[in-house]
């Protein structure tokens, strides 16, 4: 290619392999989930064509693939588990619209930053969660007998048991051999962007050829062939579907914001993670008018577009329209899918996603707090309805978030090492009489530390002729809480003849300090401001305090 020539023409070919490796890869997946999610799996295919494609021109990411994915998934089945068969399709696509709405609000608010609130532990224990209900859910596919659905997924294993009887060998063979191909071909280089297709036909053609009682695809739902005809979504059922749509929301960004801190763009950034939210915002609303189910970033068809050598966001463009074209030319040949292989497939994708050891073993040994709450939202997940688990997620995130920070503020003691420096001790319980003690709040100060925070302060009962020397560098956004504390710790120390210090104090907490008051009670000489310097004030106000200590008889 020649050197000046644009940039889509050099990338086009890298982009061209990419595009058509996950179409090909992405086809028989999103028909998978889109049985995940109850609904017919063409619907499946309008997602991976249409929101791909209208992703590609929106998101922040170059490389973010928006589809439907396989936690998406098993929502979207929670919710419209109780619909009646007839109002499915309705639902979806105003399910659809609403969650491209509030994601697009998420995305014009840049609340981007608040998906650090949920913690890793929490989203572990969803995702394995969500993981283990896919293969719970696809038991009934892969051996042929339907159990009975149950309140708490796991009692599926045991109605299976009790009925091992009315287990179809035929059609437990076919999504076993769909397994055991696709570890095969993982394994061989020049078959590995087709690992998921290429079983899925062999299956295909042995149930056609040795197995004809198998159940198909078509039997279940039609897939018809062309595109669908765009129409407005039936708003009237908005109202009901407002909170799991939410909740769904929340879902997608929160994966997405993991694909995109995870895959920086080709000059090493990170994209913006609110652009990321309107576009797949904007892409739910436009899709939902294009019969496509609600869709999200996800991380494994991303990962799978970037190592398959994507240059630009015309990867994904090529890839939706890739899906749109197969739909037209061979769309009804998807009937022909045994069922027991997508189960196959689907299971497989559910162990790998449960397969986390390292990241399980490192929550359970160095969080205690993690460690219960990733139990907590798996347990969740087995007993809510998905969607709902994830407001339980949040909620035991923002509980950890809390409990964590009222113990990281505390007031430790520094004592000089020489050069400068200082070495960190815990305080004594009470003040050292006639003596200089250098103390420094460590750790994030809120409200509910303050308590805390004043009971680990050094009592002054019994000392005479003490100076306290306390470093609040970075305190500003405190509160009147704090000063009200240092106030009240001022007179206390003042009234048996000792001094408090105030050093490295920010301009605006002083202010806060004189407008309460408290300024007066410790004494404006005693304040000394933070320069630029750090650790300039602290080392004043220590030169000032062993004054203090020089002049006592």
């Amino acid at each position: 290619m020649a050197a000046g020539a644009p940039q889509w023409r050099r990338s086009l070919p890298a982009d061209l392999v990419a595009g058509a490796t996950t179409a090909l890869v992405g086809i028989p997946q999103v028909m998978g989930f889109a049985l995940v999610a109850g609904i017919n799996p063409v619907y499946g295919l309008y997602t991976a064509t249409f929101s791909t494609a209208i992703g590609a021109f929106l998101t922040g990411s170059s490389y973010l693939k928006v589809i439907l994915s396989n936690v998406l998934a098993v929502s979207i089945y929670s919710v419209l588990a109780p619909v009646p068969e007839a109002d499915v399709p309705a639902t979806l696509f105003v399910l659809t619209l609403l969650v491209g709405l509030f994601q697009l609000g998420f995305g014009l608010v840049r609340a981007g930053s608040l998906t650090r609130f949920i913690s890793n532990a929490v989203l572990t224990g969803f995702v394995i969660g969500a993981a283990l209900l896919i293969i719970l859910g696809q038991l009934g596919n892969l051996t042929g007998y339907e159990p009975q659905r149950h309140a708490v997924q796991a009692l599926v294993v045991l109605d299976l048991i009790g009925h091992a009887g009315e287990i179809q060998p035929q059609a437990l063979a076919v999504g076993l051999l769909t397994i055991a191909l696709v570890l095969v071909f993982r394994r061989v280089p020049r078959l590995n962007f087709v690992a998921l297709l290429l079983p899925i036909i062999i299956a295909t053609l042995l149930a056609r050829a040795a197995f004809p009682d198998v159940a198909l695809v078509g039997d279940i739902s039609t897939i018809p062939a062309g595109l669908p005809i765009p129409a407005i979504p039936n708003l009237a059922l908005a109202p009901g579907l407002l909170v799991p749509a939410l909740a769904l929301a929340i879902i997608g960004l929160v994966m997405a914001v993991g694909v995109t801190e995870t895959t920086p763009e080709r000059n090493g950034t990170i994209a913006d993670v609110n652009r990321d939210f309107s576009g797949q915002g904007i892409t739910n609303i436009l899709a939902s008018f294009l019969q496509c189910a609600p869709a999200a970033g996800s991380l494994s068809a991303t990962a799978l577009n970037v190592s398959a050598g994507a240059e630009t966001r015309a990867a994904n463009l090529i890839s939706g329209a890739l899906v749109g074209v197969i739909i037209v030319l061979a769309g009804p040949l998807a009937e022909l899918i045994p069922l027991p292989a997508l189960a196959g497939l689907l299971i497989l994708i559910g162990i790998e996603l449960m397969y986390q050891p390292r990241e399980i073993v490192c929550i359970c040994k160095y969080s205690r707090s993690g460690r219960w709450a990733m139990v907590a939202t798996f347990i969740s997940t087995q007993v809510l309805p998905l969607q709902y688990s994830i407001y339980i997620g949040v909620f035991l995130s923002l509980a950890i978030y809390l409990v964590t920070s009222t113990r990281e503020a505390t007031v430790v003691r520094l004592v000089p090492a020489g050069g400068g420096m200082f070495r960190e001790e815990p305080p004594p319980a009470r003040l050292p009489t006639g003596d200089l003690i250098v103390l420094s709040v460590s750790g994030s100060v809120y409200f509910a530390t303050l308590r805390a925070m004043e009971r680990s302060l050094p009592s002054p009962e019994g000392a005479e002729d003490a100076v306290v020397v306390l470093a609040l560098r970075g305190r500003v956004e405190v509160g009147s809480g704090l000063f009200r504390m240092l106030e009240r710790y001022a007179r206390q120390v003042a009234a048996r003849g000792n001094r408090l210090i105030l050093a490295e104090v920010d301009p605006r907490l002083l202010a806060g300090l004189e407008e309460t008051g408290a300024a007066t009670a410790i004494g404006r000489e005693n304040i000394f401001l933070a320069t630029p310097v750090i650790g300039e004030s602290l080392m004043e106000a220590i030169r000032a305090a062993e004054a203090l200590v020089r002049e006592k008889p």
